[in-house]
């Protein structure tokens, strides 16, 4: 009887072992498997994450692009508005030196006025010190004075307003300057009134070109 009850617990014992080896060899394969699972998603995880990762790079160089563009057109647009502001400046400032160089001429025409007359020594002094400050001021802020007697006439910088005869001078020489004239920023500001010189035409001098 002892030798059957032993027998049997030895036959369930084994039952056990067979029992549990097969538990362990099906808990390994899932281990095995759930690690393989775990991997592939991880690694689908990654390669989604990389696309997602070119189009926001995408996305990212277009904006970059266009916010190039418009700080290209920014940088234009200033550039211009400063160009016109520039220019503005410029012929405000032109004007109000025209006007200026009116109360200039006034002067100058004061001036040969008393030289003429008998008037006090002090007057002219005191117009003579007003031209002074005048020429001054004009000359610090980049008048220039145009170049005329000795010069040949330049229709850029020499308004010609009249002629007078003379055998000697060759034409369209500059005889006499009524009204100067000035360059700001070298670019002409007002011309210079001038007198040209015009050579009197005689039958003599034709029939001397005939013979030509």
């Amino acid at each position: 009887m002892a030798d059957i009850t032993k027998e049997g617990e030895d036959t369930i014992n084994s039952e056990i072992t067979d029992s549990e080896i097969s538990n362990k060899d099906t808990d390994s394969e899932d281990g095995i498997n759930s690690e393989i699972t775990g991997s592939e998603v991880l690694k689908r995880e990654i390669e989604f994450l990389k696309v997602e990762l070119e189009k926001e790079k995408e996305v990212s160089e277009k904006n970059l692009s266009k916010l190039r563009y418009l700080m290209a057109d920014f940088d234009n647009y200033r550039k211009q508005i400063e160009k016109q502001m520039e220019s503005r400046i410029q012929e405000d400032r032109s004007q109000l030196f025209i006007k200026i160089l009116k109360i200039y001429d006034d002067c100058i025409l004061a001036l040969e006025t008393l030289k003429n007359g008998q008037y006090d020594s002090t007057v002219i002094s005191g117009i003579r010190g007003i031209m002074t400050n005048f020429e001054g001021f004009m000359k610090d802020e980049g008048l220039v004075e145009i170049e005329t007697m000795g010069t040949p006439f330049d229709p850029n910088v020499h308004d010609a307003i009249g002629f007078v005869s003379n055998e000697l001078a060759p034409d369209n020489s500059i005889m006499e300057v009524v009204r100067k004239g000035y360059l700001l920023n070298n670019k002409v500001l007002r011309p210079s009134s001038v007198i040209l010189s015009k050579r009197t035409v005689t039958n003599k001098d034709i029939n001397e070109k005939d013979k030509e």
